[in-house]
């Protein structure tokens, strides 16, 4: 009769989830995992697998607990252009906050892997979706109130907000204050009403 595990999976695979999200998939060994998670390394492969297979439930834990939260504002059945304003507040000062600016799973794993990782990459493609659909019910909320101009592009717009909320991303990373941030998507925002 085999042992019982002597550890938390959840909390694990947490803790996990902020390695790789700290450092990045190439940037991570097992040894860091090992070292971090305080298991040893056939654990590690006996509950979740190799450490890609691991990597592959730590994004989807990320967009579980992190990028579900982070729509459910646009997703209201009374969701409009404040819907859009509260996300992108929350997403500079989410990607501004004191301490390191870790950015964003989902972006960081889409700039480190790309298309050499087709499994990595259909989970930030999933992400990337559920954002722009989130983006388009807002927007079809808020021309529905007259917020935004009746003759707005939902679709195209929901893919430009997309892309304004994915590059703020290198922006942080890189130093961009939450008022420069803010400034921009202010800037974008006026435009579309």
């Amino acid at each position: 009769m085999g042992r019982s595990k002597s550890f938390d999976e959840e909390a694990v695979l947490d803790q996990a989830l902020q390695l790789f999200w700290e450092r990045g998939y190439e940037a991570t060994s097992v040894s860091d995992l090992e070292a971090h998670l305080g298991l040893g390394r056939q654990s590690l492969y006996n509950t979740f697998g190799d450490k890609h297979e691991l990597f592959l439930k730590a994004l989807q834990r990320y967009r579980q607990h992190v990028g579900e939260a982070a729509v459910a504002g646009l997703n209201a059945a009374d969701a409009g252009l404040d819907a859009i304003r509260d996300f992108f507040r929350w997403s500079v000062d989410f990607l501004t906050h004191s301490g390191p600016r870790r950015g964003c799973m989902i972006v960081n794993t889409i700039a480190e892997l790309g298309p050499q990782d087709p499994d990595a990459l259909l989970h930030c493609t999933h992400a990337r979706e559920v954002l722009e659909r989130s983006f388009r019910r807002a927007l079809t909320g808020a021309k529905a109130r007259g917020e935004v101009s009746r003759n707005l592009d939902v679709e195209a717009t929901a893919t430009l907000l997309t892309a304004q909320n994915y590059g703020l991303v290198p922006m942080a990373k890189t130093g961009a204050t939450a008022g420069e941030l803010h400034a921009a998507v202010e800037a974008l925002l006026s435009r579309i009403q």
